[in-house]
C-alpha cells in the first residue's frame, strides 16, 4: 500500500511539473513571437563594405540601399537573420541583369535603436512602395527570401509589381510554428498568421516559388501548400534537389533560376 501511494505521489508530482513547464514554455512562445521570428545581427547600416558604392536612403524612417541603373527595379525583402547588407551578393546579380535595385533594411536591424516587430516592418514595406511610386519605375520586380516572403506578399497587396519571386516561401507563419512546435495549439496563439496566399490574392503577374528539397526550417510542403493556394495560373514552383534552407545559394541551379526569372 505504501509503495503504491509513493508511486502515485511521484506520478502526480511529475505530471504537475510537466504541466507547469508546458504552460510556462507556451507562455514564453506567445510573448516572444517577434523575438523568435526576427534575429538581427549588429552589422551597421552605414558601414556595409559590400554596398559602399550604392546610395544609402532613409525614407520616412526606413533605411534602404538603392542603386539606380535605369527604369527596371528589383526590391529584395531579406530573411529573418542578419541584415540587408548580407544580401549584397544578390544585389550583384540584379545589377548583372540590368536592373536598379532597392534593399530595404528592417526596423530593428543593423544597429537600429528599436526592436523589430511585425507592425514596424510592415511600415517599412509601406514606405518602400511610396518611395517606388515617387521614382515611377516602368517595371517593379519583388523578391522575398524566407520570412521576407511575408513582406514581399504584403508589398504585392499594396502595390502589385510586374513579377514576384519567393525564395524558401511558406503558406503562413502559423504553419511554420505548427511544424516547429507541433505539441502546442499554435493556431490559437499566433498574433499574426502571415497568410501569404491571401496577401497575394488575385495578383495577375508572374509568380515563381523557389525551394530547397531538403529544407528542414521551412519544409517544402509549406511552399507547395502556398503554391497550391495561389489563384493565378501564371505560377511555377521550382525545387532544387538536395538543397536545404541555409545552403540554397550554394547550388548553381538556384542562381540560374533567378537569372531566368529576371530575363
Amino acid at each position: 500500500m505504501a509503495r503504491n501511494f509513493l508511486r502515485n505521489k511521484n506520478l502526480m508530482e511529475f505530471l504537475w511539473i510537466f504541466l507547469i513547464t508546458y504552460v510556462a514554455y507556451g507562455a514564453y512562445l506567445v510573448f516572444s513571437q517577434e523575438r523568435i521570428t526576427y534575429q538581427p545581427t549588429p552589422q551597421d547600416f552605414a558601414t556595409c563594405a559590400e554596398l559602399v558604392h550604392v546610395e544609402q536612403v532613409t525614407y520616412e524612417g526606413t533605411r534602404m540601399y538603392f542603386k539606380d541603373n535605369g527604369p527596371h527595379v528589383v526590391v529584395l525583402y531579406h530573411g529573418n537573420y542578419g541584415s540587408a547588407c548580407d544580401r549584397a551578393f544578390l544585389a550583384e546579380l540584379f545589377e548583372e541583369a540590368g536592373y536598379s535595385y532597392l534593399l530595404p533594411e528592417y526596423a530593428g536591424y543593423s544597429n537600429d535603436i528599436v526592436k523589430p516587430s511585425h507592425e514596424r516592418i510592415k511600415k517599412d514595406v509601406e514606405h518602400v512602395t511610396a518611395f517606388l511610386k515617387e521614382k515611377n519605375f516602368s517595371e517593379v520586380v519583388v523578391v522575398g527570401e524566407s520570412v521576407g516572403t511575408r513582406f514581399a506578399t504584403y508589398h504585392v497587396s499594396l502595390a502589385p509589381p510586374q513579377k514576384l519571386l519567393l525564395i524558401s516561401p511558406f503558406s503562413s507563419l502559423t504553419d511554420i510554428a505548427q511544424h516547429a512546435f507541433w505539441y502546442y495549439p499554435v493556431s490559437f496563439l499566433m498574433n499574426d498568421p502571415f497568410d501569404n496566399a491571401r496577401l497575394i490574392g488575385d495578383f495577375p503577374g508572374k509568380v515563381v516559388l523557389l525551394h530547397g528539397e531538403k529544407d528542414d526550417i521551412i519544409p517544402l510542403n509549406l511552399g507547395q501548400k502556398l503554391f497550391d493556394g495561389l489563384a493565378t495560373p501564371n505560377k511555377d514552383l521550382i525545387v532544387i534537389p538536395t538543397a536545404g534552407h541555409n545552403n540554397l545559394f550554394a547550388f548553381p541551379e538556384t542562381w540560374q533560376v533567378i537569372r531566368d526569372f529576371l530575363k
